[in-house]
């Protein structure tokens, strides 16, 4: 905790000042000061003295658009596109999907409207991480576990890559491309097109994944990508399987694609947070004992 923000660093300051001046951007006279003061208080709770400009972006990405209870369609308006805010999305999804301080399950969509699953919550409901294990999640997990985290996706794209190349011509000319609630096939489309497809939702995921593993941005933002990749990867080779399987009814499709998606990107996050603990434990130990 801090009393102002003149106590960070240039760097990081700055950062903080530049989203308090997003803030008050399009904002009234009547509530620019208050919502602008709120949010000050709130950095200087999260922050400290050490903080860095990873910390302060990820705790500026926690925190999320401005809510305000201004009238009129310019309000209704700011709050029924900010889900679809271009800017930051992989820093937004890391902290929508993974918070472990809140309690709620389902939290407000990280992109677009409706709600996502907190994977951190469920996670310490579950026991695998306590509430408070991470200052801020993701700023503290090494390279090496990003790297490991982007294997999954890569997998899933061999695997989908392999599939045609082996099973390829033994394949039927048109492949399932929807399945109704009783899990039988009721759209179909031709081979080439059901290949293009499941390769680019893997290959390029993975892709995807490879480039944020490697890449030097902020740990969110990398988590975010990851989480993101490995769900659409697992979508993928999971539709992959299913068309490979025939005509005949699968009652269990619908779940089995939902705890694939659901699994990889839960998988990730626990993963790299873990990872994140970890060495946080390992530098604490460090200071001690030096």
């Amino acid at each position: 905790m801090i009393a102002d923000l003149t106590e960070l660093t240039d760097e990081a300051r700055k950062v903080a000042e530049d989203y308090l001046d997003a803030a008050a951007g399009g904002l009234t006279a009547g509530y620019r000061d208050q919502v602008v003061a709120d949010l000050r208080t709130f950095l200087c709770d999260h922050l400290s003295a050490n903080s860095t400009t990873a910390d302060v972006q990820a705790l500026v990405a926690r925190a999320g658009s401005p809510r305000t209870d201004e009238p009129g369609h310019r309000g209704l308006w700011r709050r029924l596109v900010a889900g679809f805010d271009p800017r930051n999305v992989a820093t937004r999804v890391a902290a929508t999907w993974w918070n472990p301080a809140d309690e709620r399950l389902f939290v407000p969509r990280a992109v677009g409207w409706g709600f996502d699953l907190n994977y951190g919550a469920l996670a310490v409901r579950l026991g695998l991480i306590e509430p408070d294990a991470e200052a801020e999640p993701f700023t503290s997990t090494p390279d090496s576990a990003f790297l490991a985290a982007a294997a999954l996706p890569v997998g899933l794209a061999a695997a989908t890559v392999l599939h045609y190349a082996v099973r390829g011509r033994e394949l039927p000319d048109r492949l399932p491309s929807h399945w109704d609630l009783a899990g039988a096939p009721d759209r179909w489309v031709g081979k080439p097109r059901a290949a293009v497809t499941d390769l680019a939702t893997t290959v390029l995921p993975a892709l995807a994944a490879v480039a944020a593993a490697r890449s030097s941005r902020p740990g969110p933002q990398r988590a975010g990508v990851l989480a993101g990749a490995g769900a659409i990867a697992a979508a993928g080779a999971t539709v992959t399987v299913l068309r490979s399987l025939g005509s005949r009814p699968r009652p269990w499709t619908g779940p089995a694609t939902a705890v694939a998606i659901f699994g990889a990107a839960g998988a990730v996050l626990l993963g790299l947070a873990r990872a994140g603990r970890a060495a946080e434990i390992r530098d604490d130990l460090g200071e001690e004992q030096a």
